[in-house]
């Protein structure tokens, strides 16, 4: 609509530009950009660009129509309803007072942000009084996405299933759980939320790993473990919909915002090592 639309007259510009903007900064900013690969949001942002530019180009018809109002109320409900969520997201980058610095988590490889930040809409946890700063964290492979397949029965088809998880700090190993299945995609265990996870004691806040594969564990309660050292393997057990691996940290029940290597991460943030 941008793209075919001239520059005068300007009402009508104007509407249409609301609606684009909207529509491609929700794209930009909210859709899972780990299921569509990360190449194609950054040629969404070209196109919207290029829309833009011929469309202020393009001369006006000899035969101007304009907008009936009824159109021009869609457009701009279009483009406010989109925005205000893609705006929503993006408050989500302020980063929060009170903030521990840990070491990312895993290795070797791009790995993007499915959830995280500082407000509901980038944030799904947000919610949650002790996960209130969570990360939901996947891997992506050489094509940019974060599976082979739209949504794979495989796990294995998942880049991030059966990468090592690594120690965040320096600290005390405080609780385990091991030997839970990994599901299915698509199927949840609701009694077990943190599915197969590691609850280490980083300073004086507990760092939670979940969501670790099936006896894959490597540590033991009251262990001391160094920053990097093994922990498990990323897994899908648990309260989980798809392989990822869920961190967030908490001071007696209270969620604590944290940096990964100095980066306050939010959804749809890449992160390589």
């Amino acid at each position: 609509m941008l793209w075919r639309r001239a520059r005068r007259p300007v009402a009508g510009w104007v509407t249409t530009f609301i609606a684009a903007a909207g529509v491609v900064g929700f794209s930009v900013f909210v859709a899972p950009w780990g299921w569509f690969g990360l190449p194609v949001r950054y040629l969404l942002v070209v196109l919207f660009v290029a829309a833009t530019v011929l469309s202020l180009r393009r001369p006006p018809a000899e035969e101007t129509r304009r907008d009936s109002p009824l159109a021009v109320i869609v457009k701009v409900l279009l483009g406010v309803l989109f925005g205000v969520v893609a705006i929503g997201v993006l408050k989500g980058h302020e980063m929060p007072p009170g903030v521990v610095d840990l070491a990312f988590p895993l290795r070797g490889g791009a790995y993007i942000v499915v959830h995280g930040g500082s407000t509901s809409p980038a944030n799904i946890h947000n919610f949650h009084p002790a996960q209130k700063y969570a990360l939901d964290i996947v891997k992506l492979n050489a094509a940019g996405m974060r599976a082979r397949g739209f949504y794979p029965d495989a796990l294995d088809r998942y880049a991030i299933f059966g990468v090592e998880v690594v120690s965040p700090c320096d600290g005390i190993v405080r609780r385990t759980v091991d030997g839970l299945p990994d599901q299915t995609p698509g199927t949840a265990d609701a009694k077990n939320p943190a599915g197969n996870h590691v609850v280490i004691r980083c300073g004086d806040v507990d760092v939670v790993l979940a969501q670790l594969g099936r006896g894959s564990v490597a540590v033991r309660p009251a262990a001391a473990v160094r920053k990097g050292q093994l922990l498990g393997l990323a897994g899908n057990s648990g309260n989980t919909t798809e392989p990822h691996l869920h961190v967030h940290a908490e001071r007696n029940g209270a969620a604590v915002p944290a940096t990964f290597d100095g980066r306050w991460l939010v959804r749809n943030s890449v992160v390589r090592r």
